[in-house]
């Protein structure tokens, strides 16, 4: 073997051995957590009608009587906000996913005096016959069960103040 053919078997070796490691230290797929909340409700609008309420974060957390000092750009996809609640006196969220063509908005909750963990809500709205129909899901990951009964209390709490605003808006 030549020494042009030694160093390109070498080079070869070198990039298999490299490429091993390197699939082995990507970070796994994120594991999808089942919704511990599901919650809904059917209102007397379009699917459209809905949708452009609660895609606009700003809007649709005005409406919402229980907000208090909200703080949220006036955008959609991305939108940061912050407000208070009676339960929840520091809550900052951002829009993770933004899904026109789906009508599925999903926020990151990164504070919030409930749970001191990142937890996530989504707002999906379909079809219901002749309405909208608008569904809820709570997801969070608590190994407690104590802890995790108290959780689901109170994101049951918040989508009551969600839906309150929805049937009031589409009466």
């Amino acid at each position: 073997m030549n020494r042009n053919n030694f160093k390109q078997v070498l080079l070869l070796m070198a990039m298999a051995f490299l490429l091993t490691f390197t699939t082995e230290a990507q970070m796994q797929p994120a594991k999808r957590i089942a919704p511990k909340v599901i919650k809904g409700v059917s209102l007397n609008a379009t699917n459209d009608q809905v949708w452009d309420f609660v895609s606009q974060p700003k809007a649709f957390y005005e409406a919402i009587e229980e907000v208090q000092n909200l703080s949220c750009p006036n955008i959609s996809d991305g939108a940061k906000l912050s407000f208070t609640l009676p339960a929840d006196k520091n809550r900052k969220q951002e829009v993770s996913y933004f899904n026109k063509q789906e009508q599925a908005i999903t926020y990151y909750i990164t504070k919030s005096d409930y749970y001191h963990q990142p937890w996530v809500f989504q707002l999906l709205v379909g079809k219901d016959g002749d309405s909208a129909y608008v569904q809820f899901q709570g997801i969070f990951s608590i190994d407690d069960k104590k802890l995790e009964k108290k959780m689901i209390a109170l994101v049951e709490s918040e989508w009551l103040l969600l839906k309150k605003a929805l049937e009031i808006k589409f009466k």
